[in-house]
């Protein structure tokens, strides 16, 4: 039987992305998506809350770079690509465990234009390079 590992996200940027090079000199950006789900009031006049989730994004290569130009803090975007859960050990000896999409494609969603009115290059977006086994955590 065949499996697929795919996650899509709208929502907004949590804070400017974070660039950084990974051992073998590819861009890296990393940050995080918010989603909502929103409240409502039951038939009972109970009312349920919004709730908030937090997605840890990863981008490499040629999108990271595009990121860090085009991305900010509260950009509305859509992002598709693979969970992945990994481990690491922090200072304190602890095994840790992080989520995350592995990016392969993303639009920005934002209607309001900025300064320049560069477009994205399409072509750049799509590009999924293999994952550096070396990533540090967010």
């Amino acid at each position: 039987m065949a499996s697929i590992n795919q996650a899509t996200v709208i929502g907004f940027v949590g804070d400017d992305p974070k660039i950084m090079q990974t051992k073998n000199n590819k861009a890296m950006a990393t940050f995080s998506i918010a989603t909502t789900e929103r409240g409502y009031t039951k038939q009972d006049g109970t009312s349920v809350e919004d709730i908030t989730d937090w997605h840890n994004i990863v981008f490499f290569g040629k999108p990271a770079e595009v990121i860090q130009r085009f991305v900010k803090k509260g950009a509305s975007l859509y992002v598709q690509g693979k969970m992945r859960t990994r481990s690491y050990v922090d200072k304190d000896n602890i095994t840790r465990y992080v989520t995350e999409i592995i990016g392969d494609n993303f639009q920005l969603l934002d209607k309001r234009s900025n300064e320049s009115t560069q477009q994205v290059p399409q072509s750049t977006v799509n590009a999924y390079p293999i994952p550096d086994d070396n990533m540090p955590p967010f």
